[in-house]
Order: structure tokens, then C-alpha cells, then sequence
């Protein structure tokens, strides 16, 4: 290590107080973050993460379009009231017209009581009320639209349980993460432990003449080290920590790494083909299906549309009727001949649609498959790595301890001693960080299967994807 090197961190030792480097980072004050397992965090997030509840509230837009689909066959019926005031009646008297012609002629009425009264036409106060009711018998768009509409909502749907994975793969990756650095800390706690014995053993040997300032000088530099190593970890915890509670929804800290506390996690057999059975695959498929409906309704938009209305009329003018309330009752089709070319332009870009539906279906198929091949491979890889690294942890404790019991000898040199302290150190780090990248690898895989949810459902209630 360079001489620079040393200085610097001896200043930063010297400037920051050593106990607020050896200490993990400060619980909050009761009551203000929960200490939970992976399974219980999972479990939280899974209900109140604000992701997944934006997730659903995405698939309940596309369950609402459903409803829209079936209003093609729902009647419609409105109700409509007028009243109306003019200052020029009109009204048809029969009897005025005929003395009006008989002055005229010199003719008298025959039978004058044969003459009906006068007819109000439109009276100085009017009312008139209209309900209307039109059934549909047949419309294209409740043919052909429901279903596609149906399946939308499913592929939205598995959108949102989709995202719901991915949550909780973020959930777990951040409390394993965290759980990794309490590790490394407990590991960079314990080199500066060993890094202030030596310490305190270099000003003893020094103050009797048994060594030179260069031993007491790397003991100073390894006890920065170790408490440089913990300040990072620390910063890096608080920050983690952050994430987790805002993916879960509230604050929560993970307990110390055990492996009884993680879930266990659903993998299917290998011989198995599990990423065909991801929501993310499944959704794919069914907005291919949804597709190929909507371009099945472009193609026979072209049907007439058969529609049966009754209207209910009242209108306080009796007029020639002599009656104030009536009805009528029809059958109306209409038969789309040409709509400026609407249908054509909107054939055409569903088909696109579709063409893009099947694309990213194979590509979704493609990248499942890959993701399970590779969540294997890594999971293979990890355990041979912490199998490698626990050997490499193990030695590395006995190295240091007979480099100890001959230092103490004196037949090592205290250069021996730093290098077996750093190699410990190292090793415990490395052997941390498998542990946590091992049960990482174990969530990548059944994340890969779209296994994460199910894993935490109580054994026995555990459901297949339908």
C-alpha cells in the first residue's frame, strides 16, 4: 500500500468517531419500521405496494371495457319533457269556416249541431313528454367485440399479476441485498476488531523497543480500512433500506440471514416447460387473440345493424286525435355502404396490430425461455461459488490463526500478520456475498416460472396457473 494511501486513511479514522463506523446503522425510533422475514415482506408487498395496486388498477380499466363491449346489446331508452308558451295559438275551428263560406254563398247550415267544436292545434301553454326505448336485434359490434374485449381484460390481467412478479423479485433482490451488506458488516466489524488488537499490540511491543513505527503504522492503516469499509456498507444499507419501503409500502427492515426464514420456493421439474406458463407469455398470447377478434370485426363490419324503437309520446293538445298520449312502435336496419373509408383504414391498422401482437408474442415466448435457461445456469453457478467460498472462508481463519500463534512466537513478521488479517477478511466478504447471490439466484429462478406469488401461499393451497 502506498504511503498517500496509508495517510488517507488514517485522517479519515482520525476525523470520524470510531464508534459511529463499528455500529450498524441506527434502528428508528419503536413503532416506526417493521422488522419482518422475506416471506413476510413479500407478503406485505404483495397487498399494499403502490406498483402492484397501480398494476391492478390498469387490468380494472380493461375489465370496465368488457361492460363497454355489452352495452352493443343493451337497450337504450330516454325520456324527454317540454313546456312550451307562445303568444300565438293556433287553433282549427270547423264551424267559423263554415259560416265564413256560406256568407259567402248565402248558404245556412243544415244541421248546425254537426259542427264540431273548435280544435286547439297548439295552445298558449303547452306540455309535451316523449319516452323512447331502441333495442338492438343485431349489431356487428356485439358479435364480434365482446369476445376480444373478454380477452383484453384477461391479458390485462395477467399484465398486472406480471407485474406483481417483478415487484416482488425487486422486493426480494433489495432484502436479500440488505441482509448481504449486514454480513459484509458483521465480517468489516470484526477486521477492525482484529485490526485494534493488533494495534494495541504494536504500541506495546513499541513502547519496549520490540518493534519499529511501521508495524504500529499498518495496524493504524488496517483498523481505517475496516472502519472506511463499514461507513460504506452503512450508507449503502440506508439506501437499500429506502427502496425496500418503497416498494413494499411501508418501512421495513429484514431480520439477520437465515435460511430456514426464506420461503420455498415453487420450481417446476426440468423436464417441465414453465416459461409457457408465465404471465407474461399467457398475456401475450391472449392479446394475439384479442387482435385477431377485432381484425375478425373489421372484416364483417360490413353487416347491417337491426334495431327495434318504441316511442311513447304525450301532448296536452288533444288536436284531431282527441287523445293526449299515443306510441309507435319500429323496426329500423341500416346497411353501411360506404363510410369514407373508415372501415378500410381501421382493417388495415388492426391488422398491423396483429402482425405487432405476434411479434412480441414470440418475442416474450423467446426471452421466458432464455431467462429460465439462464436463471439455472446461475443458480448452478452460485452454489459452486459459496461452496468455493465457504472452503476459502474456512482456510483463511486457520491461516490467520497460526500466523497469529507465530507471531506471538515470534517467528512472523507483523507484515504476515496484516496479510492474514486481509485475507480473512476478504474471504468472510466473499463468502457474505455468496450467500446472499445464492439465495438471489434461488428467487431469479422462480421468478423465471412465474413462481413467487405461489411460493407464498400456505402449502397445500398452492394453485397451478390456470
Amino acid at each position: 500500500m502506498s504511503p498517500r494511501r496509508s495517510l488517507t486513511l488514517l485522517l479519515l479514522a482520525a476525523l470520524s468517531p470510531a464508534a459511529g463506523f463499528a455500529q450498524a446503522p441506527e434502528a428508528p425510533a419503536p413503532g416506526t419500521r417493521r422488522t419482518a422475514t422475506l416471506q413476510e415482506t413479500l407478503s406485505l408487498a404483495a397487498k399494499q405496494s403502490p406498483d402492484v395496486a397501480a398494476a391492478r388498477a390498469q387490468a380494472a380499466i380493461a375489465a370496465a371495457g368488457v361492460r363497454r363491449a355489452w352495452t352493443a346489446w343493451q337497450p337504450d331508452l330516454s325520456l324527454g319533457a317540454q313546456f312550451v308558451h307562445t303568444n300565438a295559438p293556433a287553433t282549427f275551428d270547423l264551424g267559423a269556416i263554415t259560416g265564413l263560406v256560406g256568407g259567402v254563398f248565402g248558404l245556412a247550415p243544415v244541421n248546425p249541431g254537426a259542427i264540431p267544436g273548435p280544435v286547439v292545434i297548439t295552445g298558449q301553454n303547452s306540455r309535451y313528454a316523449t319516452v323512447q326505448v331502441s333495442q338492438p336485434l343485431f349489431t356487428p359490434a356485439g358479435v364480434f367485440l365482446i369476445g376480444p374485449a373478454k380477452d383484453g381484460a384477461r391479458a390485462a390481467e395477467f399484465g398486472a399479476l406480471e407485474a406483481r412478479e417483478q415487484v416482488l423479485l425487486g422486493v426480494a433482490r433489495t432484502y436479500l441485498g440488505l441482509q448481504g451488506i449486514l454480513q459484509l458488516m458483521d465480517a468489516a466489524r470484526e477486521a477492525e476488531t482484529v485490526a485494534l488488537q493488533r494495534e494495541g499490540e504494536a504500541k506495546a511491543q513499541l513502547a519496549v523497543g520490540m518493534t519499529v513505527e511501521a508495524a504500529l503504522l499498518r495496524a493504524q492503516t488496517e483498523t481505517a480500512q475496516a472502519r472506511v469499509q463499514l461507513a460504506q456498507l452503512s450508507g449503502q444499507y440506508t439506501q437499500l433500506l429506502a427502496l425496500l419501503g418503497a416498494l413494499v409500502g411501508e418501512p421495513v427492515q429484514p431480520t439477520v440471514f437465515e435460511e430456514a426464514g426464506t420461503p420455498r420456493w415453487v420450481i417446476p421439474p426440468e423436464d417441465q416447460t414453465p416459461w409457457e406458463d408465465t404471465f407474461a407469455v399467457r398475456a401475450a398470447a391472449l392479446a394475439v387473440k384479442a387482435s385477431e377478434g377485432k381484425v375478425r370485426f373489421d372484416r364483417f363490419s360490413w353487416l347491417p345493424s337491426l334495431v327495434a324503437q318504441g316511442k311513447g309520446l304525450y301532448n296536452s293538445n288533444t288536436g284531431f286525435t282527441g287523445r293526449n298520449t299515443s306510441y309507435e312502435l319500429a323496426v329500423a336496419a341500416s346497411l353501411p355502404l360506404y363510410d369514407r373509408g373508415q372501415r378500410y383504414a381501421a382493417l388495415r391498422e388492426d391488422e398491423a396490430r396483429l402482425e405487432q401482437s405476434r411479434a412480441q408474442f414470440a418475442s416474450t415466448r423467446a426471452k421466458a425461455h432464455a431467462n429460465w435457461v439462464a436463471a439455472q445456469a446461475n443458480l448452478e453457478a452460485a452454489r459452486a461459488a459459496l461452496t468455493q467460498a465457504e472452503a476459502q472462508a474456512q482456510l483463511a481463519a486457520r491461516v490467520q490463526q497460526q500466523v497469529a500463534a507465530g507471531y506471538k512466537a515470534g517467528v512472523a513478521t507483523s507484515l504476515e500478520m496484516s496479510d492474514a488479517d486481509n485475507r480473512r477478511f476478504l474471504a468472510a466478504s466473499n463468502a457474505a456475498q455468496a450467500r446472499a447471490s445464492l439465495e438471489v439466484r434461488r428467487v431469479e429462478l422462480a421468478a423465471s416460472a412465474g413462481r413467487i406469488a405461489a411460493s407464498l401461499e400456505p402449502a397445500g393451497e398452492q394453485s397451478t396457473p390456470r
